[in-house]
């Protein structure tokens, strides 16, 4: 926690020097697992953003208390071209610290990720370990895009580009070459085709192939993504469709393989002026998987 108030203070502390425009949000979201272990999570929101820097904090609470608390620092040097970011994980002992650099000259632009995990269980003796992620690409959206990354130490390389706040890389013991993912992406305003794929010291891990149509006017936007194992059958599938109506957002995604139906995600989002509300529920056959509901407050 004194991790967090020293954060907090940096970024006030230079708010009067970096800040050319400010804002931020606040917000919560509650997490609901019925499954074994049962899970019942609210996390707290903060970010704030200075035009040329931020802060972000998330703190995980549970029944039982503290559960996690990640923090977000980050700068950014308009003249070079450079953003530096900087994180602390504590859960709720000390877990991760990571250090990111990006930057480049269009259309190129690389970057990097320092790790320093705690392998041990929660609270136990420390057992370190160090990942590196290195990042390079060319182009961008809309348009053409194509990006690698090369990770050691360092699994699950996909959630860099997911775009799914909930999920993260994992560290494994020993720095040695883990993944490398390559992904490429095709896009304009009303669609969006894109390519992944994914090796490890072993060969080919996955692939994933994925199109999205977006139609304007009420929005609707209809996807589908195909993902495939390591010797190229077919892994799961799933099918989306979103329909936005200004406020409300609703979406469903279905997941599914060769054996049948493997899961399905509904959710709605409601917007109107500097508040958002949120929830997502998904379900298999067996029953309930997980709720989440989340309001957001911005500034």
């Amino acid at each position: 926690m004194r991790a967090k108030c020293w954060v907090l203070a940096l970024a006030v502390l230079t708010m009067p020097v970096l800040a050319q425009e400010f804002s931020g949000s606040v917000g919560a979201d509650f997490l609901f697992a019925p499954d074994t272990p049962f899970t019942l999570n609210t996390a707290l929101n903060l970010r704030m953003d200075m035009g040329k820097g931020g802060v972000e904090s998330r703190t995980i609470l549970s029944l039982s208390g503290l559960e996690a608390e990640h923090l977000w620092l980050w700068l950014k040097f308009p003249g070079v071209g450079v953003t530096l970011k900087t994180g602390l994980a504590f859960d709720p002992c000390f877990s991760r610290w990571a250090l990111g650099v990006s930057g480049g000259c269009c259309p190129f632009f690389l970057g990097g990720w320092f790790y320093l995990e705690n392998l041990a269980p929660v609270c136990q003796t420390p057992n370190y370990t160090i990942g590196l992620v290195l990042d390079f690409g060319i182009g961008g959206e809309p348009g053409l895009l194509a990006r690698s990354l090369l990770g050691f130490g360092v699994t699950n390389l996909y959630a860099l580009i997911d775009d799914d706040p909930w999920t993260d890389v994992s560290l494994v013991s020993g720095w040695y070459f883990e993944e490398a993912l390559f992904h490429i992406v095709w896009s304009s305003a009303c669609w969006r085709l894109h390519t992944s794929w994914m090796f490890t010291y072993a060969g080919l891990g996955f692939g994933e192939l994925g199109v999205r149509y977006r139609f304007p006017e009420p929005i609707v936007e209809l996807g589908a993504v195909l993902r495939l194992n390591g010797s190229l059958a077919l892994d799961w599938a799933a099918l989306s469709l979103a329909v936005t109506i200004d406020p409300v957002s609703v979406y469903s995604t279905t997941a599914f393989n060769f054996t049948g139906f493997l899961w399905q995600e509904v959710g709605v989002r409601i917007q109107f002026s500097q508040v958002l509300l949120y929830s997502a529920t998904r379900f298999d056959l067996s029953g309930l998987l997980w709720v989440r509901l989340g309001f957001e407050l911005r500034f």
